[in-house]
């Protein structure tokens, strides 16, 4: 069979035309090789070209059609947690060398805590902000849907906050009182909550990293970028809980081991707020709120 251009023009792929065009090799419709074996009535898989029949070049991948919302960025989610991480040890490391303080004292220093923390969320804020300049439209508000909170917003946080708080508060409250009780101090409650703030510059830094920093900067990276690039992949319920697994382990390192537990039902509720509004307010306000509980027990002598 010779390879060269057939004197038929291209067959349409429908059975009316099996007539005025016979089985034979016609010009590729879709161009990937030169010709295409049309059976009488549709197109067939097999291909003509330079080296015969089966001609042996890839089709062209399909367009890649978005499932849902969102910019593309995971790999610059990655990098940007990567240089945050190594940031945030180089100067821990540097602060350790130069303080030569104690782990204890290492553990309610407020300013090991505030650095440490800063250098982090530096690599989180330049990756949503890389993203959104390369992938998106360069504004925080179109691309991860940050706005200023309304009242709606107010009450799905506050609502969503008290749902995802519900089973680590039970976790947290059978850890005391299988120790000493409500009644005196327990060693327990200060691995779960993963804080041990002394003096007021502790409690300063403490409140303002987890109750207004953490809220903005891990929204904004997490639900905003993180969940968007998942949700344009694999569809929004996907998106939301493994988003939600790597939220949990990425608090691993400073909230302990048992963070996952603690964390995963507020961190699909998050999760479920961004999809459900699209826009990070209402879970800026659970997330603040839910931090903000945690100090609401140091009020019990056994979370001191």
């Amino acid at each position: 069979m010779s390879a060269r251009a057939s004197p038929y023009p291209p067959a349409p792929p429908d059975a009316s035309n099996s007539l005025t065009y016979p089985p034979s090799w016609y010009p590729d419709p879709w161009g990937i090789a030169p010709l295409r074996w049309w059976d009488g009535r549709q197109w067939t898989p097999i291909i003509y070209g330079p080296y015969g029949e089966a001609w042996p070049l890839h089709a062209p991948a399909p367009p890649f059609v978005p499932k849902g919302p969102g910019i593309k960025g995971g790999g610059i989610a990655a990098v940007g947690a990567g240089i945050g991480m190594v940031a945030s040890l180089v100067v821990g490391a540097f602060y350790i060398v130069g303080a030569s303080p104690s782990a204890t004292s290492l553990a309610q220093d407020p300013w090991f805590l505030l650095w440490t923390q800063l250098t982090l969320w530096f690599g989180f804020v330049g990756a949503v902000l890389v993203a959104s300049r390369r992938n998106g439209t360069s504004s925080l508000k179109a691309d991860y849907g940050l706005s200023v909170p309304g009242i709606k917003d107010m009450w799905l946080g506050l609502a969503g906050a008290v749902v995802g708080r519900f089973l680590p508060l039970l976790v947290l409250i059978s850890l005391v009182l299988a120790g000493s009780g409500f009644g005196t101090p327990n060693s327990a409650s200060h691995a779960v909550l993963g804080v041990t703030p002394s003096g007021a510059a502790a409690w300063a830094i403490v409140v303002s990293l987890t109750v207004v920093g953490a809220p903005l900067v891990e929204e904004l990276f997490f639900r905003g970028l993180l969940q968007g690039a998942f949700t344009r992949r694999l569809g929004p319920v996907p998106a939301i809980f493994v988003t939600a697994v790597i939220f949990c382990f990425a608090h691993v390192l400073s909230d302990g081991p048992v963070a996952p537990v603690g964390l995963f039902p507020v961190a699909v509720v998050l999760g479920y707020l961004r999809y459900r509004t699209g826009r990070l307010a209402a879970g800026m306000i659970a997330h603040a709120t839910f931090n903000a509980s945690l100090f609401l027990l140091f009020l019990i002598p056994a979370f001191r």
